[in-house]
């Protein structure tokens, strides 16, 4: 088919003939009315669209199944178990439908995490009593410890949970509080226009006249048609027990700066009506299981907010008695006039529950209402695809309608209509094949045969409505005679016995008649622009006819048998110049040139009775060509847009475009049996585009802006449809993929380079190539189908079918992928993890993990660069774009717990409609972590925990306490790329930031709840301390003092600092292993990026204009490995006053309980089991003081240079109780490593330490601890080196004075090793010659140093 332009396939408009003083742009009162008309449609659009974004939470509290699949429906629901307020049919069925995996319906992939919202979710109850329910929240928070454990609802923690909810869902509740006042306002409207043409507001109209119009009576029904229309799909769709929940919750949580002045009317409104909604979404109808809360009338619906009987009785007089969209043209015979009057009887059967009076007691009325609409169809199509069943709608509660309707609803006429049916399928679909066989429809017998076609499309669009719509009946007896099933499969219907019509019959009906007419329209569209053409070309030709016969009748020519006859010549030079004189360009009506062509016609056969013309077979033969070309020439004439209009109108599917989509698996199906069978599909999706017309149709006459939304919307709806429907074609290619990945990796021979000749037999493998190149060519003609179609406009949208087929196999990639990810990466760290050999067993089964995953994904990887020929498509480009979208969206989804404000899937870039991502349930093992990127983070975590591992910086990584065995190193993160890509480094490192902040946030809360509380404690030490460059007096007593009353801080800081600095760590050795894999793999991107960050770092431009080619330079920076992650700021808070000081009595706590570890180059804890080890603490308190001003670091250390000087003091004099000087002298060695580690990793330089430290004294303290042990005299040892460094300076002054060589020297064994930096950094290098030592001084400088250190 070729492309079709966007009003070729616009759905059908009504036929309502135009009333140009009514809609006139001047006539307010037209005007006003079609506003109130667009403006119903636009509501119902957002009644839909709101729908689906109903948060699940208060689905849960309304105890609601969120599941909203449509598609999947036992097939005795038919159109809904229940009546809208009747009771159940006694041969329903009550099986529920199942959900599809893969969808995408919801912001919370679990119901026990939306399940914690509840408590604060509360219905109108709430509004009797305020104060109870509020306080019935206090009563959950003051259960005990274990309780609050157990259910999550603390008291912080449900006061946080109802913060959260209001600040993620307040946008939410806003739309739909402003929905439920937009109905309100619309009745408001109606009745207020009511009341206006009543009282002569707009002067020459009344309700009378406005009826009388053909348009003023169309709109004044519609209008109170939609406000009907309006209250079902609210109680279908957002049933009572959700919309008062949403009401409530913005009362509680919008009530302080929101309006709710209106709250009365709305909660007067959506009160509960006690219905619950039936199992089936596509169906108006409604359950009789009402609670007995609100104890009521089954009409309240209708009558909260009445519409004026007066009015509503003089609409249904006009829907009686009138055509009022004069559609006779469209179905003129007068067997199909239910059909003509369906939509009048959709009003009708809405309109009529605001009079219920009619239903109940006026039996004449319903009589004729039921034989003139009723009386061969009893499921009406209500709005949208919404159906509703009248044996279950007009039942005992209605005695009027109850009689009227059983007086043609009886078993034999539903047998007889049912048989009717299957005849007509039968029928139609031989006529079907007949006209779609190859060349049958040309212009010509599509002129010729003009008339047949339309009544072809008449009867095989009023069979498949009727047979699509009474399949969904709801009573068990109609539904056993319509939906007669048959154990043998047939191509027809069965047209004896019990006349079996199947849903696969009715799939066959459809995409016959949907080709049939797609061709008819492409045809007369043809016709319509070349009309002229083919006027002027047969006028020609039937001209050029009558010369020759002229010319042959003077006898002239030469093989010419006759003899002159110059009557003939006369009359046939006569004719011509008639024919050449037929124009229908000279104004005259078309009947007039047609009443020409009919004599110049006639005048022809009249001729043909002349003897002489009669015995001359080969004028005879010209005669009829020329009589052919006259009436084709008529027929073209006849061709107008009114045909197009017509067959859009017969082709009006709007009743099934949600009851085709349980046909979604026959279709399925087909095609798997038959991929050309796709080509079929085209037209039934443009058959379908016809759904639109409604809700858009009068928004467009009014040139509102909603008519974009809406029909956005709509169409939207109809393209899913589309994707869903052609799915089938990824799904089978993707099939085809795995199974040829499977015999390429585990069944073909790699060739050699060299094959010996009795071998190749064995390489060639002609099966397994035979079957490789028979999918090769199954996915080709998968490919070929849908490629095959041309673009083309479904509502609104353009439906590219190579889009559609790159989506689908995008789809599936993502749904293939993500369930590889989730069930590989799962790790159990949870039964046994309190032993070492445990934490190795399950580290070893983790690398194991990734290993395989590395596998299987390079393995699907080149699978997909298999196809890529086959299936016209990129497949490299196509890995890493779902790839990063997979990784980021599930990162995006594990930070949430860290957010207040959480990133929903609504708001989600990354979450997409089309190609969505699934959402897994949390593990067992791990319910804390929410996808497979939290618990490889959570890995990551366990492998390197402080109880049971020590870092080294200089051996890169972490190492069992015990063993020695590596844990955790470069390897691991090397592997961990292989599996999860760049893309996962970069998202665990975003995780492992997001934890950092997290931790920090509750370090900054920690310290101004409990640590402000010791806010004069920290000052009177700080004050005691002052100035830190000196010793002040007493202070071993002052330190002894701060520790005990700072002891009871010091846990929580060790958990936060632990925490954050094994993430910081982990955050080094992934961008290490990012600028690593960059450095081989994207060198000159790598270049690039750092030459543009230097650059824009060292220019004095201010970044605020771009922000978006900021943030992805930022991106590139991590992705590319640059920079450090220690110098990231991740928060601004205000200033914590006391923090330097309280992070000296941390340190002067925790310090005595690790030790220097020469083998690794940290410290490492003292005692096995502890929960501490050296560099993560210093890199989780270089972290925290990098948050605030330069000075905090630099107050810090020297509260540090302080500590060791008085240390170093106290040893010298002898001051203090003895067991807290051997204290301190246990604690100098720490506190000194601790302090040049600190330096290193917050890359500051060491004359920052030195500052306040001087370095000669930090190298004697280090000797000094190396050689003293925990019993060992102190103070003789302290001695004895001042006295042998002041020797050794003697020494080397008189080696320099006799110009002696410079020795070399060895440190003892057992010597502090800080790290390389801090050893390069030495001005001495001590040496293993036990119990000698000698010290090589770097220069003069330090010579003069160490003398005055002995004159102290």
């Amino acid at each position: 088919m070729e492309n079709a332009k966007p009003n070729e396939s616009a759905p059908p408009s009504p036929k309502v003939p135009s009333s140009s003083l009514f809609l006139s742009p001047e006539n307010l009162c037209g005007q006003t009315l079609l506003s109130i008309v667009g403006r119903g449609h636009s509501i119902l659009a957002d009644i839909r669209i709101l729908s689906d974004r109903v948060p699940a939470a208060f689905l849960a509290a309304a105890d609601l199944d969120s599941d909203k699949d449509e598609s999947c429906q036992d097939k005795n629901t038919g159109s809904g178990l229940f009546s809208l307020f009747g009771g159940t049919s006694s041969g329903s069925s009550s099986k529920a439908g199942t959900s599809s995996a893969g969808d995408v319906d919801g912001d919370e992939d679990d119901t026990e995490d939306v399940k914690k919202y509840v408590p604060f979710l509360f219905d109108f109850s709430y509004l009797h009593n305020p104060e109870e329910w509020e306080a019935s929240l206090s009563v959950v928070e003051s259960k005990t410890p274990q309780q609050q454990q157990q259910k999550s609802n603390s008291p912080e923690t449900l006061a946080e949970l109802e913060r959260e909810f209001a600040v993620n869902h307040r946008a939410a509740i806003e739309e739909y509080y402003e929905l439920f006042f937009s109905i309100y306002d619309y009745q408001a409207a109606v009745n207020q226009f009511a009341t206006d043409l009543t009282k002569g507001y707009f002067i020459q109209y009344t309700v009378e006249s406005v009826l009388l119009d053909l348009d003023g009576r169309a709109l004044l029904c519609e209008a109170v048609w939609l406000y009907g229309v309006m209250l079902i799909m609210m109680e279908r769709f957002l049933p009572g027990p959700i919309r008062e929940r949403l009401i409530i919750a913005y009362f509680r949580f919008c009530g302080r700066d929101g309006d709710i002045s209106r709250i009365d009317t709305i909660c007067k409104l959506c009160k509960s009506t006690g219905i619950v909604p039936p199992k089936s979404m596509t169906s108006a109808n409604f359950s009789s299981d009402k609670s007995f809360k609100y104890p009521m009338d089954d009409d309240k619906l209708f009558a909260r907010y009445p519409i004026p009987v007066d009015l509503v009785r003089n609409i249904v007089g006009v829907l009686i008695s009138d055509d009022i969209y004069q559609q006779a043209s469209v179905f003129p015979n007068i067997d199909h006039r239910s059909i003509r009057l369906s939509r009048q009887a959709s009003m009708l059967y809405v309109i009529l529950y605001f009079d219920p009076a009619v239903l109940r007691d006026e039996v004449g009325k319903l009589r004729e209402i039921v034989d003139k609409y009723f009386h061969d169809n009893w499921v009406v199509h209500v709005y949208a695809g919404l159906t509703a069943d009248l044996s279950l709608e007009w039942d005992d509660r209605f005695p009027a309608a109850k009689i009227a309707l059983d007086n043609v609803l009886k078993v034999d006429n539903v047998k007889r209509l049912h048989i009717n049916n299957a005849k007509l399928i039968g029928q139609c679909m031989a006529e079907l094949r007949a006209y779609l066989t190859m060349g049958i429809l040309t212009d010509k017998f599509v002129l010729d045969n003009k008339h047949d076609l339309l009544n072809c499309l008449r009867r095989c669009n009023i069979a498949a409505r009727w047979r699509i719509l009474h399949r969904r009946t709801s009573t068990q007896t109609y539904y056993d005679i319509v939906c007669v099933e048959s154990d043998q499969i047939t191509t027809d219907p069965k047209l004896e016995g019990n006349f079996v019509v199947s849903d696969t019959h009715v799939v066959s009906l459809l995409l016959l008649c949907s080709q049939l007419e797609m061709q008819l329209k492409d045809i007369f569209r043809e016709l319509l622009q070349k009309k002229g053409d083919i006027w002027m070309n047969c006028r020609e030709q039937a001209r050029k006819t009558m010369d020759d016969l002229a010319d042959y009748f003077k006898g002239d020519q030469t093989l010419a048998r006759v003899s002159r006859h110059d009557g003939l010549i006369v009359w046939f030079t006569s004719m011509s110049d008639e024919i050449r004189a037929l124009t229908y360009e000279s104004g005259d009506h078309f009947t007039v040139t047609g009443r020409e062509i009919q004599l110049c016609v006639q005048a022809l056969e009249e001729v043909e009775q002349y003897d002489l013309i009669d015995r001359d077979v080969q004028v005879k033969s010209f005669l009829e060509e020329s009589r052919g070309l006259l009436l084709q020439m008529a027929r073209a004439v006849g061709v107008s847009e009114s045909i197009c209009e017509d067959i859009r109108w017969i082709s009006d599917m709007s009743y099934g475009i949600e009851s085709v989509k349980s046909y979604v698996t026959i279709i399925h199906t087909r095609v798997s049996k038959d991929p050309s069978n796709v080509a079929l599909l085209q037209g039934f999706f443009l058959k379908l585009s016809s759904s639109l017309d409604g809700p858009v149709e009068r928004l467009k006459q009014l040139s509102s802006a909603e008519a974009m939304k809406v029909t956005e919307f709509y169409s939207a709806e109809l393209v899913s449809f589309v994707r869903k429907v052609l799915e089938i074609v990824p799904i089978s290619v993707f099939r085809l993929l795995v199974n040829m990945s499977d015999i390429f990796e585990r069944r073909l021979l790699r060739l050699p380079r060299k094959v010996a000749a009795d071998q190749l037999v064995t390489y060639s493998q002609t099966g397994e190539r035979y079957k490789l190149s028979m999918m090769a060519h199954e996915i080709s003609m998968f490919a070929e189908g849908i490629l095959g179609m041309e673009n083309s406009f479904v509502g609104g949208v353009e439906v590219n079918p190579r889009k559609l087929l790159d989506d689908g196999l995008r789809k599936e990639m993502v749904q293939h992928v993500s369930e590889l990810m989730n069930n590989i990466l799962q790790f159990d760290f949870s039964a046994d993890n309190e032993t070492t050999s445990s934490l190795l067993r399950n580290q070893a089964s983790a690398m194991r993990s990734l290993t395989s995953l590395s596998k299987r994904l390079e393995g699907f990887r080149s699978s997909l660069d298999c196809i890529e020929d086959f299936v016209a498509f990129d497949g490299s480009k196509m890995w890493h774009e779902e790839m990063a979208r997979i990784i980021s969206y599930n990162v995006e989804q594990e930070v949430n717990k860290y957010l207040l404000k959480k990133v929903l899937d609504s708001d989600s870039k990354f979450q997409s409609k089309v190609i969505p991502i699934p959402r897994f349930p949390k593990t067992q093992n791990e319910p804390s972590c929410v996808n497979f990127m939290g618990r490889a983070m959570s890995m990551l975590l366990k492998i390197t925990e402080a109880q049971y591992t020590t870092y080294s910086l200089e051996r890169g990584g972490w190492f069992m306490s015990d063993g020695g065995t590596e844990v955790c190193g470069l390897k691991t993160v090397a592997l961990l790329r292989d599996a999860i890509g760049i893309y996962g480094l970069v998202g665990i490192d975003r995780l492992l930031s997001y934890r950092i902040l997290h931790e920090l946030h509750r370090f900054v809360k920690f310290f101004r709840t409990n640590v402000s509380k010791h806010g004069v404690l920290l000052e009177q030490l700080r004050d005691e301390l002052y100035p830190e460059w000196k010793a002040p007096l007493n202070v071993i007593s002052i330190y002894a003092h701060g520790s005990r009353k700072t002891e009871m801080l010091m846990l929580p800081m060790l958990t936060c600092f632990r925490r954050v600095g094994q993430a910081q760590l982990l955050r080094r050795m992934i961008r290490y292993e990012l600028q690593r894999a960059a450095r081989v793999d994207a060198k000159l991107l790598q270049l690039a990026v750092s030459t543009l960050n230097a650059s824009l770092l060292s220019s004095n431009q201010t970044f605020t204009d771009h922000p978006d080619d900021m943030k992805k330079l930022f991106e590139l920076t991590i992705a590319v490995g640059s920079g450090d992650p220690m110098d990231t700021v991740f928060m601004a808070t205000d200033p914590l006053e006391g923090l330097p000081l309280l992070l000296l009595f941390f340190i002067i706590t925790y310090v005595p309980k690790i030790k220097y570890d020469p083998n690794y180059g940290s410290l490492a804890k003292g005692k096995g089991g502890y929960p501490i080890d050296g560099w993560p603490i210093i890199a989780g308190c270089a972290t925290m003081l990098k948050q605030f001003h330069p000075s905090y670091a630099k107050s810090f250390l020297a509260y540090i240079g302080q500590f060791i000087r008085v240390s170093v003091q106290t040893y010298a004099e002898k001051k203090g109780k003895k067991e807290e000087i051997s204290r301190l002298a246990l604690d100098l060695s720490g506190t000194i490593a601790f302090a040049c580690q600190f330096c290193d990793i917050s890359n500051l330089p060491r004359s920052a330490l030195n500052e306040f430290v001087p370095q000669y004294l930090l190298e004697i303290a280090n000797l000094v601890v190396a050689i003293v042990g925990p019993t060992s005299n102190v103070f003789k040892w302290f001695n004895f080196c001042l006295f042998f460094f002041g020797f050794l300076g003697f020494c080397r002054s008189f080696a320099a004075a006799v110009n002696l060589t410079r020795r070399s020297v060895v440190d003892l064994t057992g010597g502090i090793q800080l790290s390389n930096r801090s050893r390069s950094r030495s001005w001495g290098t001590m040496v293993t010659s036990w119990p000698f030592s000698l010290i090589a001084f770097d220069s003069a400088a330090d010579r003069q140093l160490i003398r005055v250190a002995i004159v102290k």
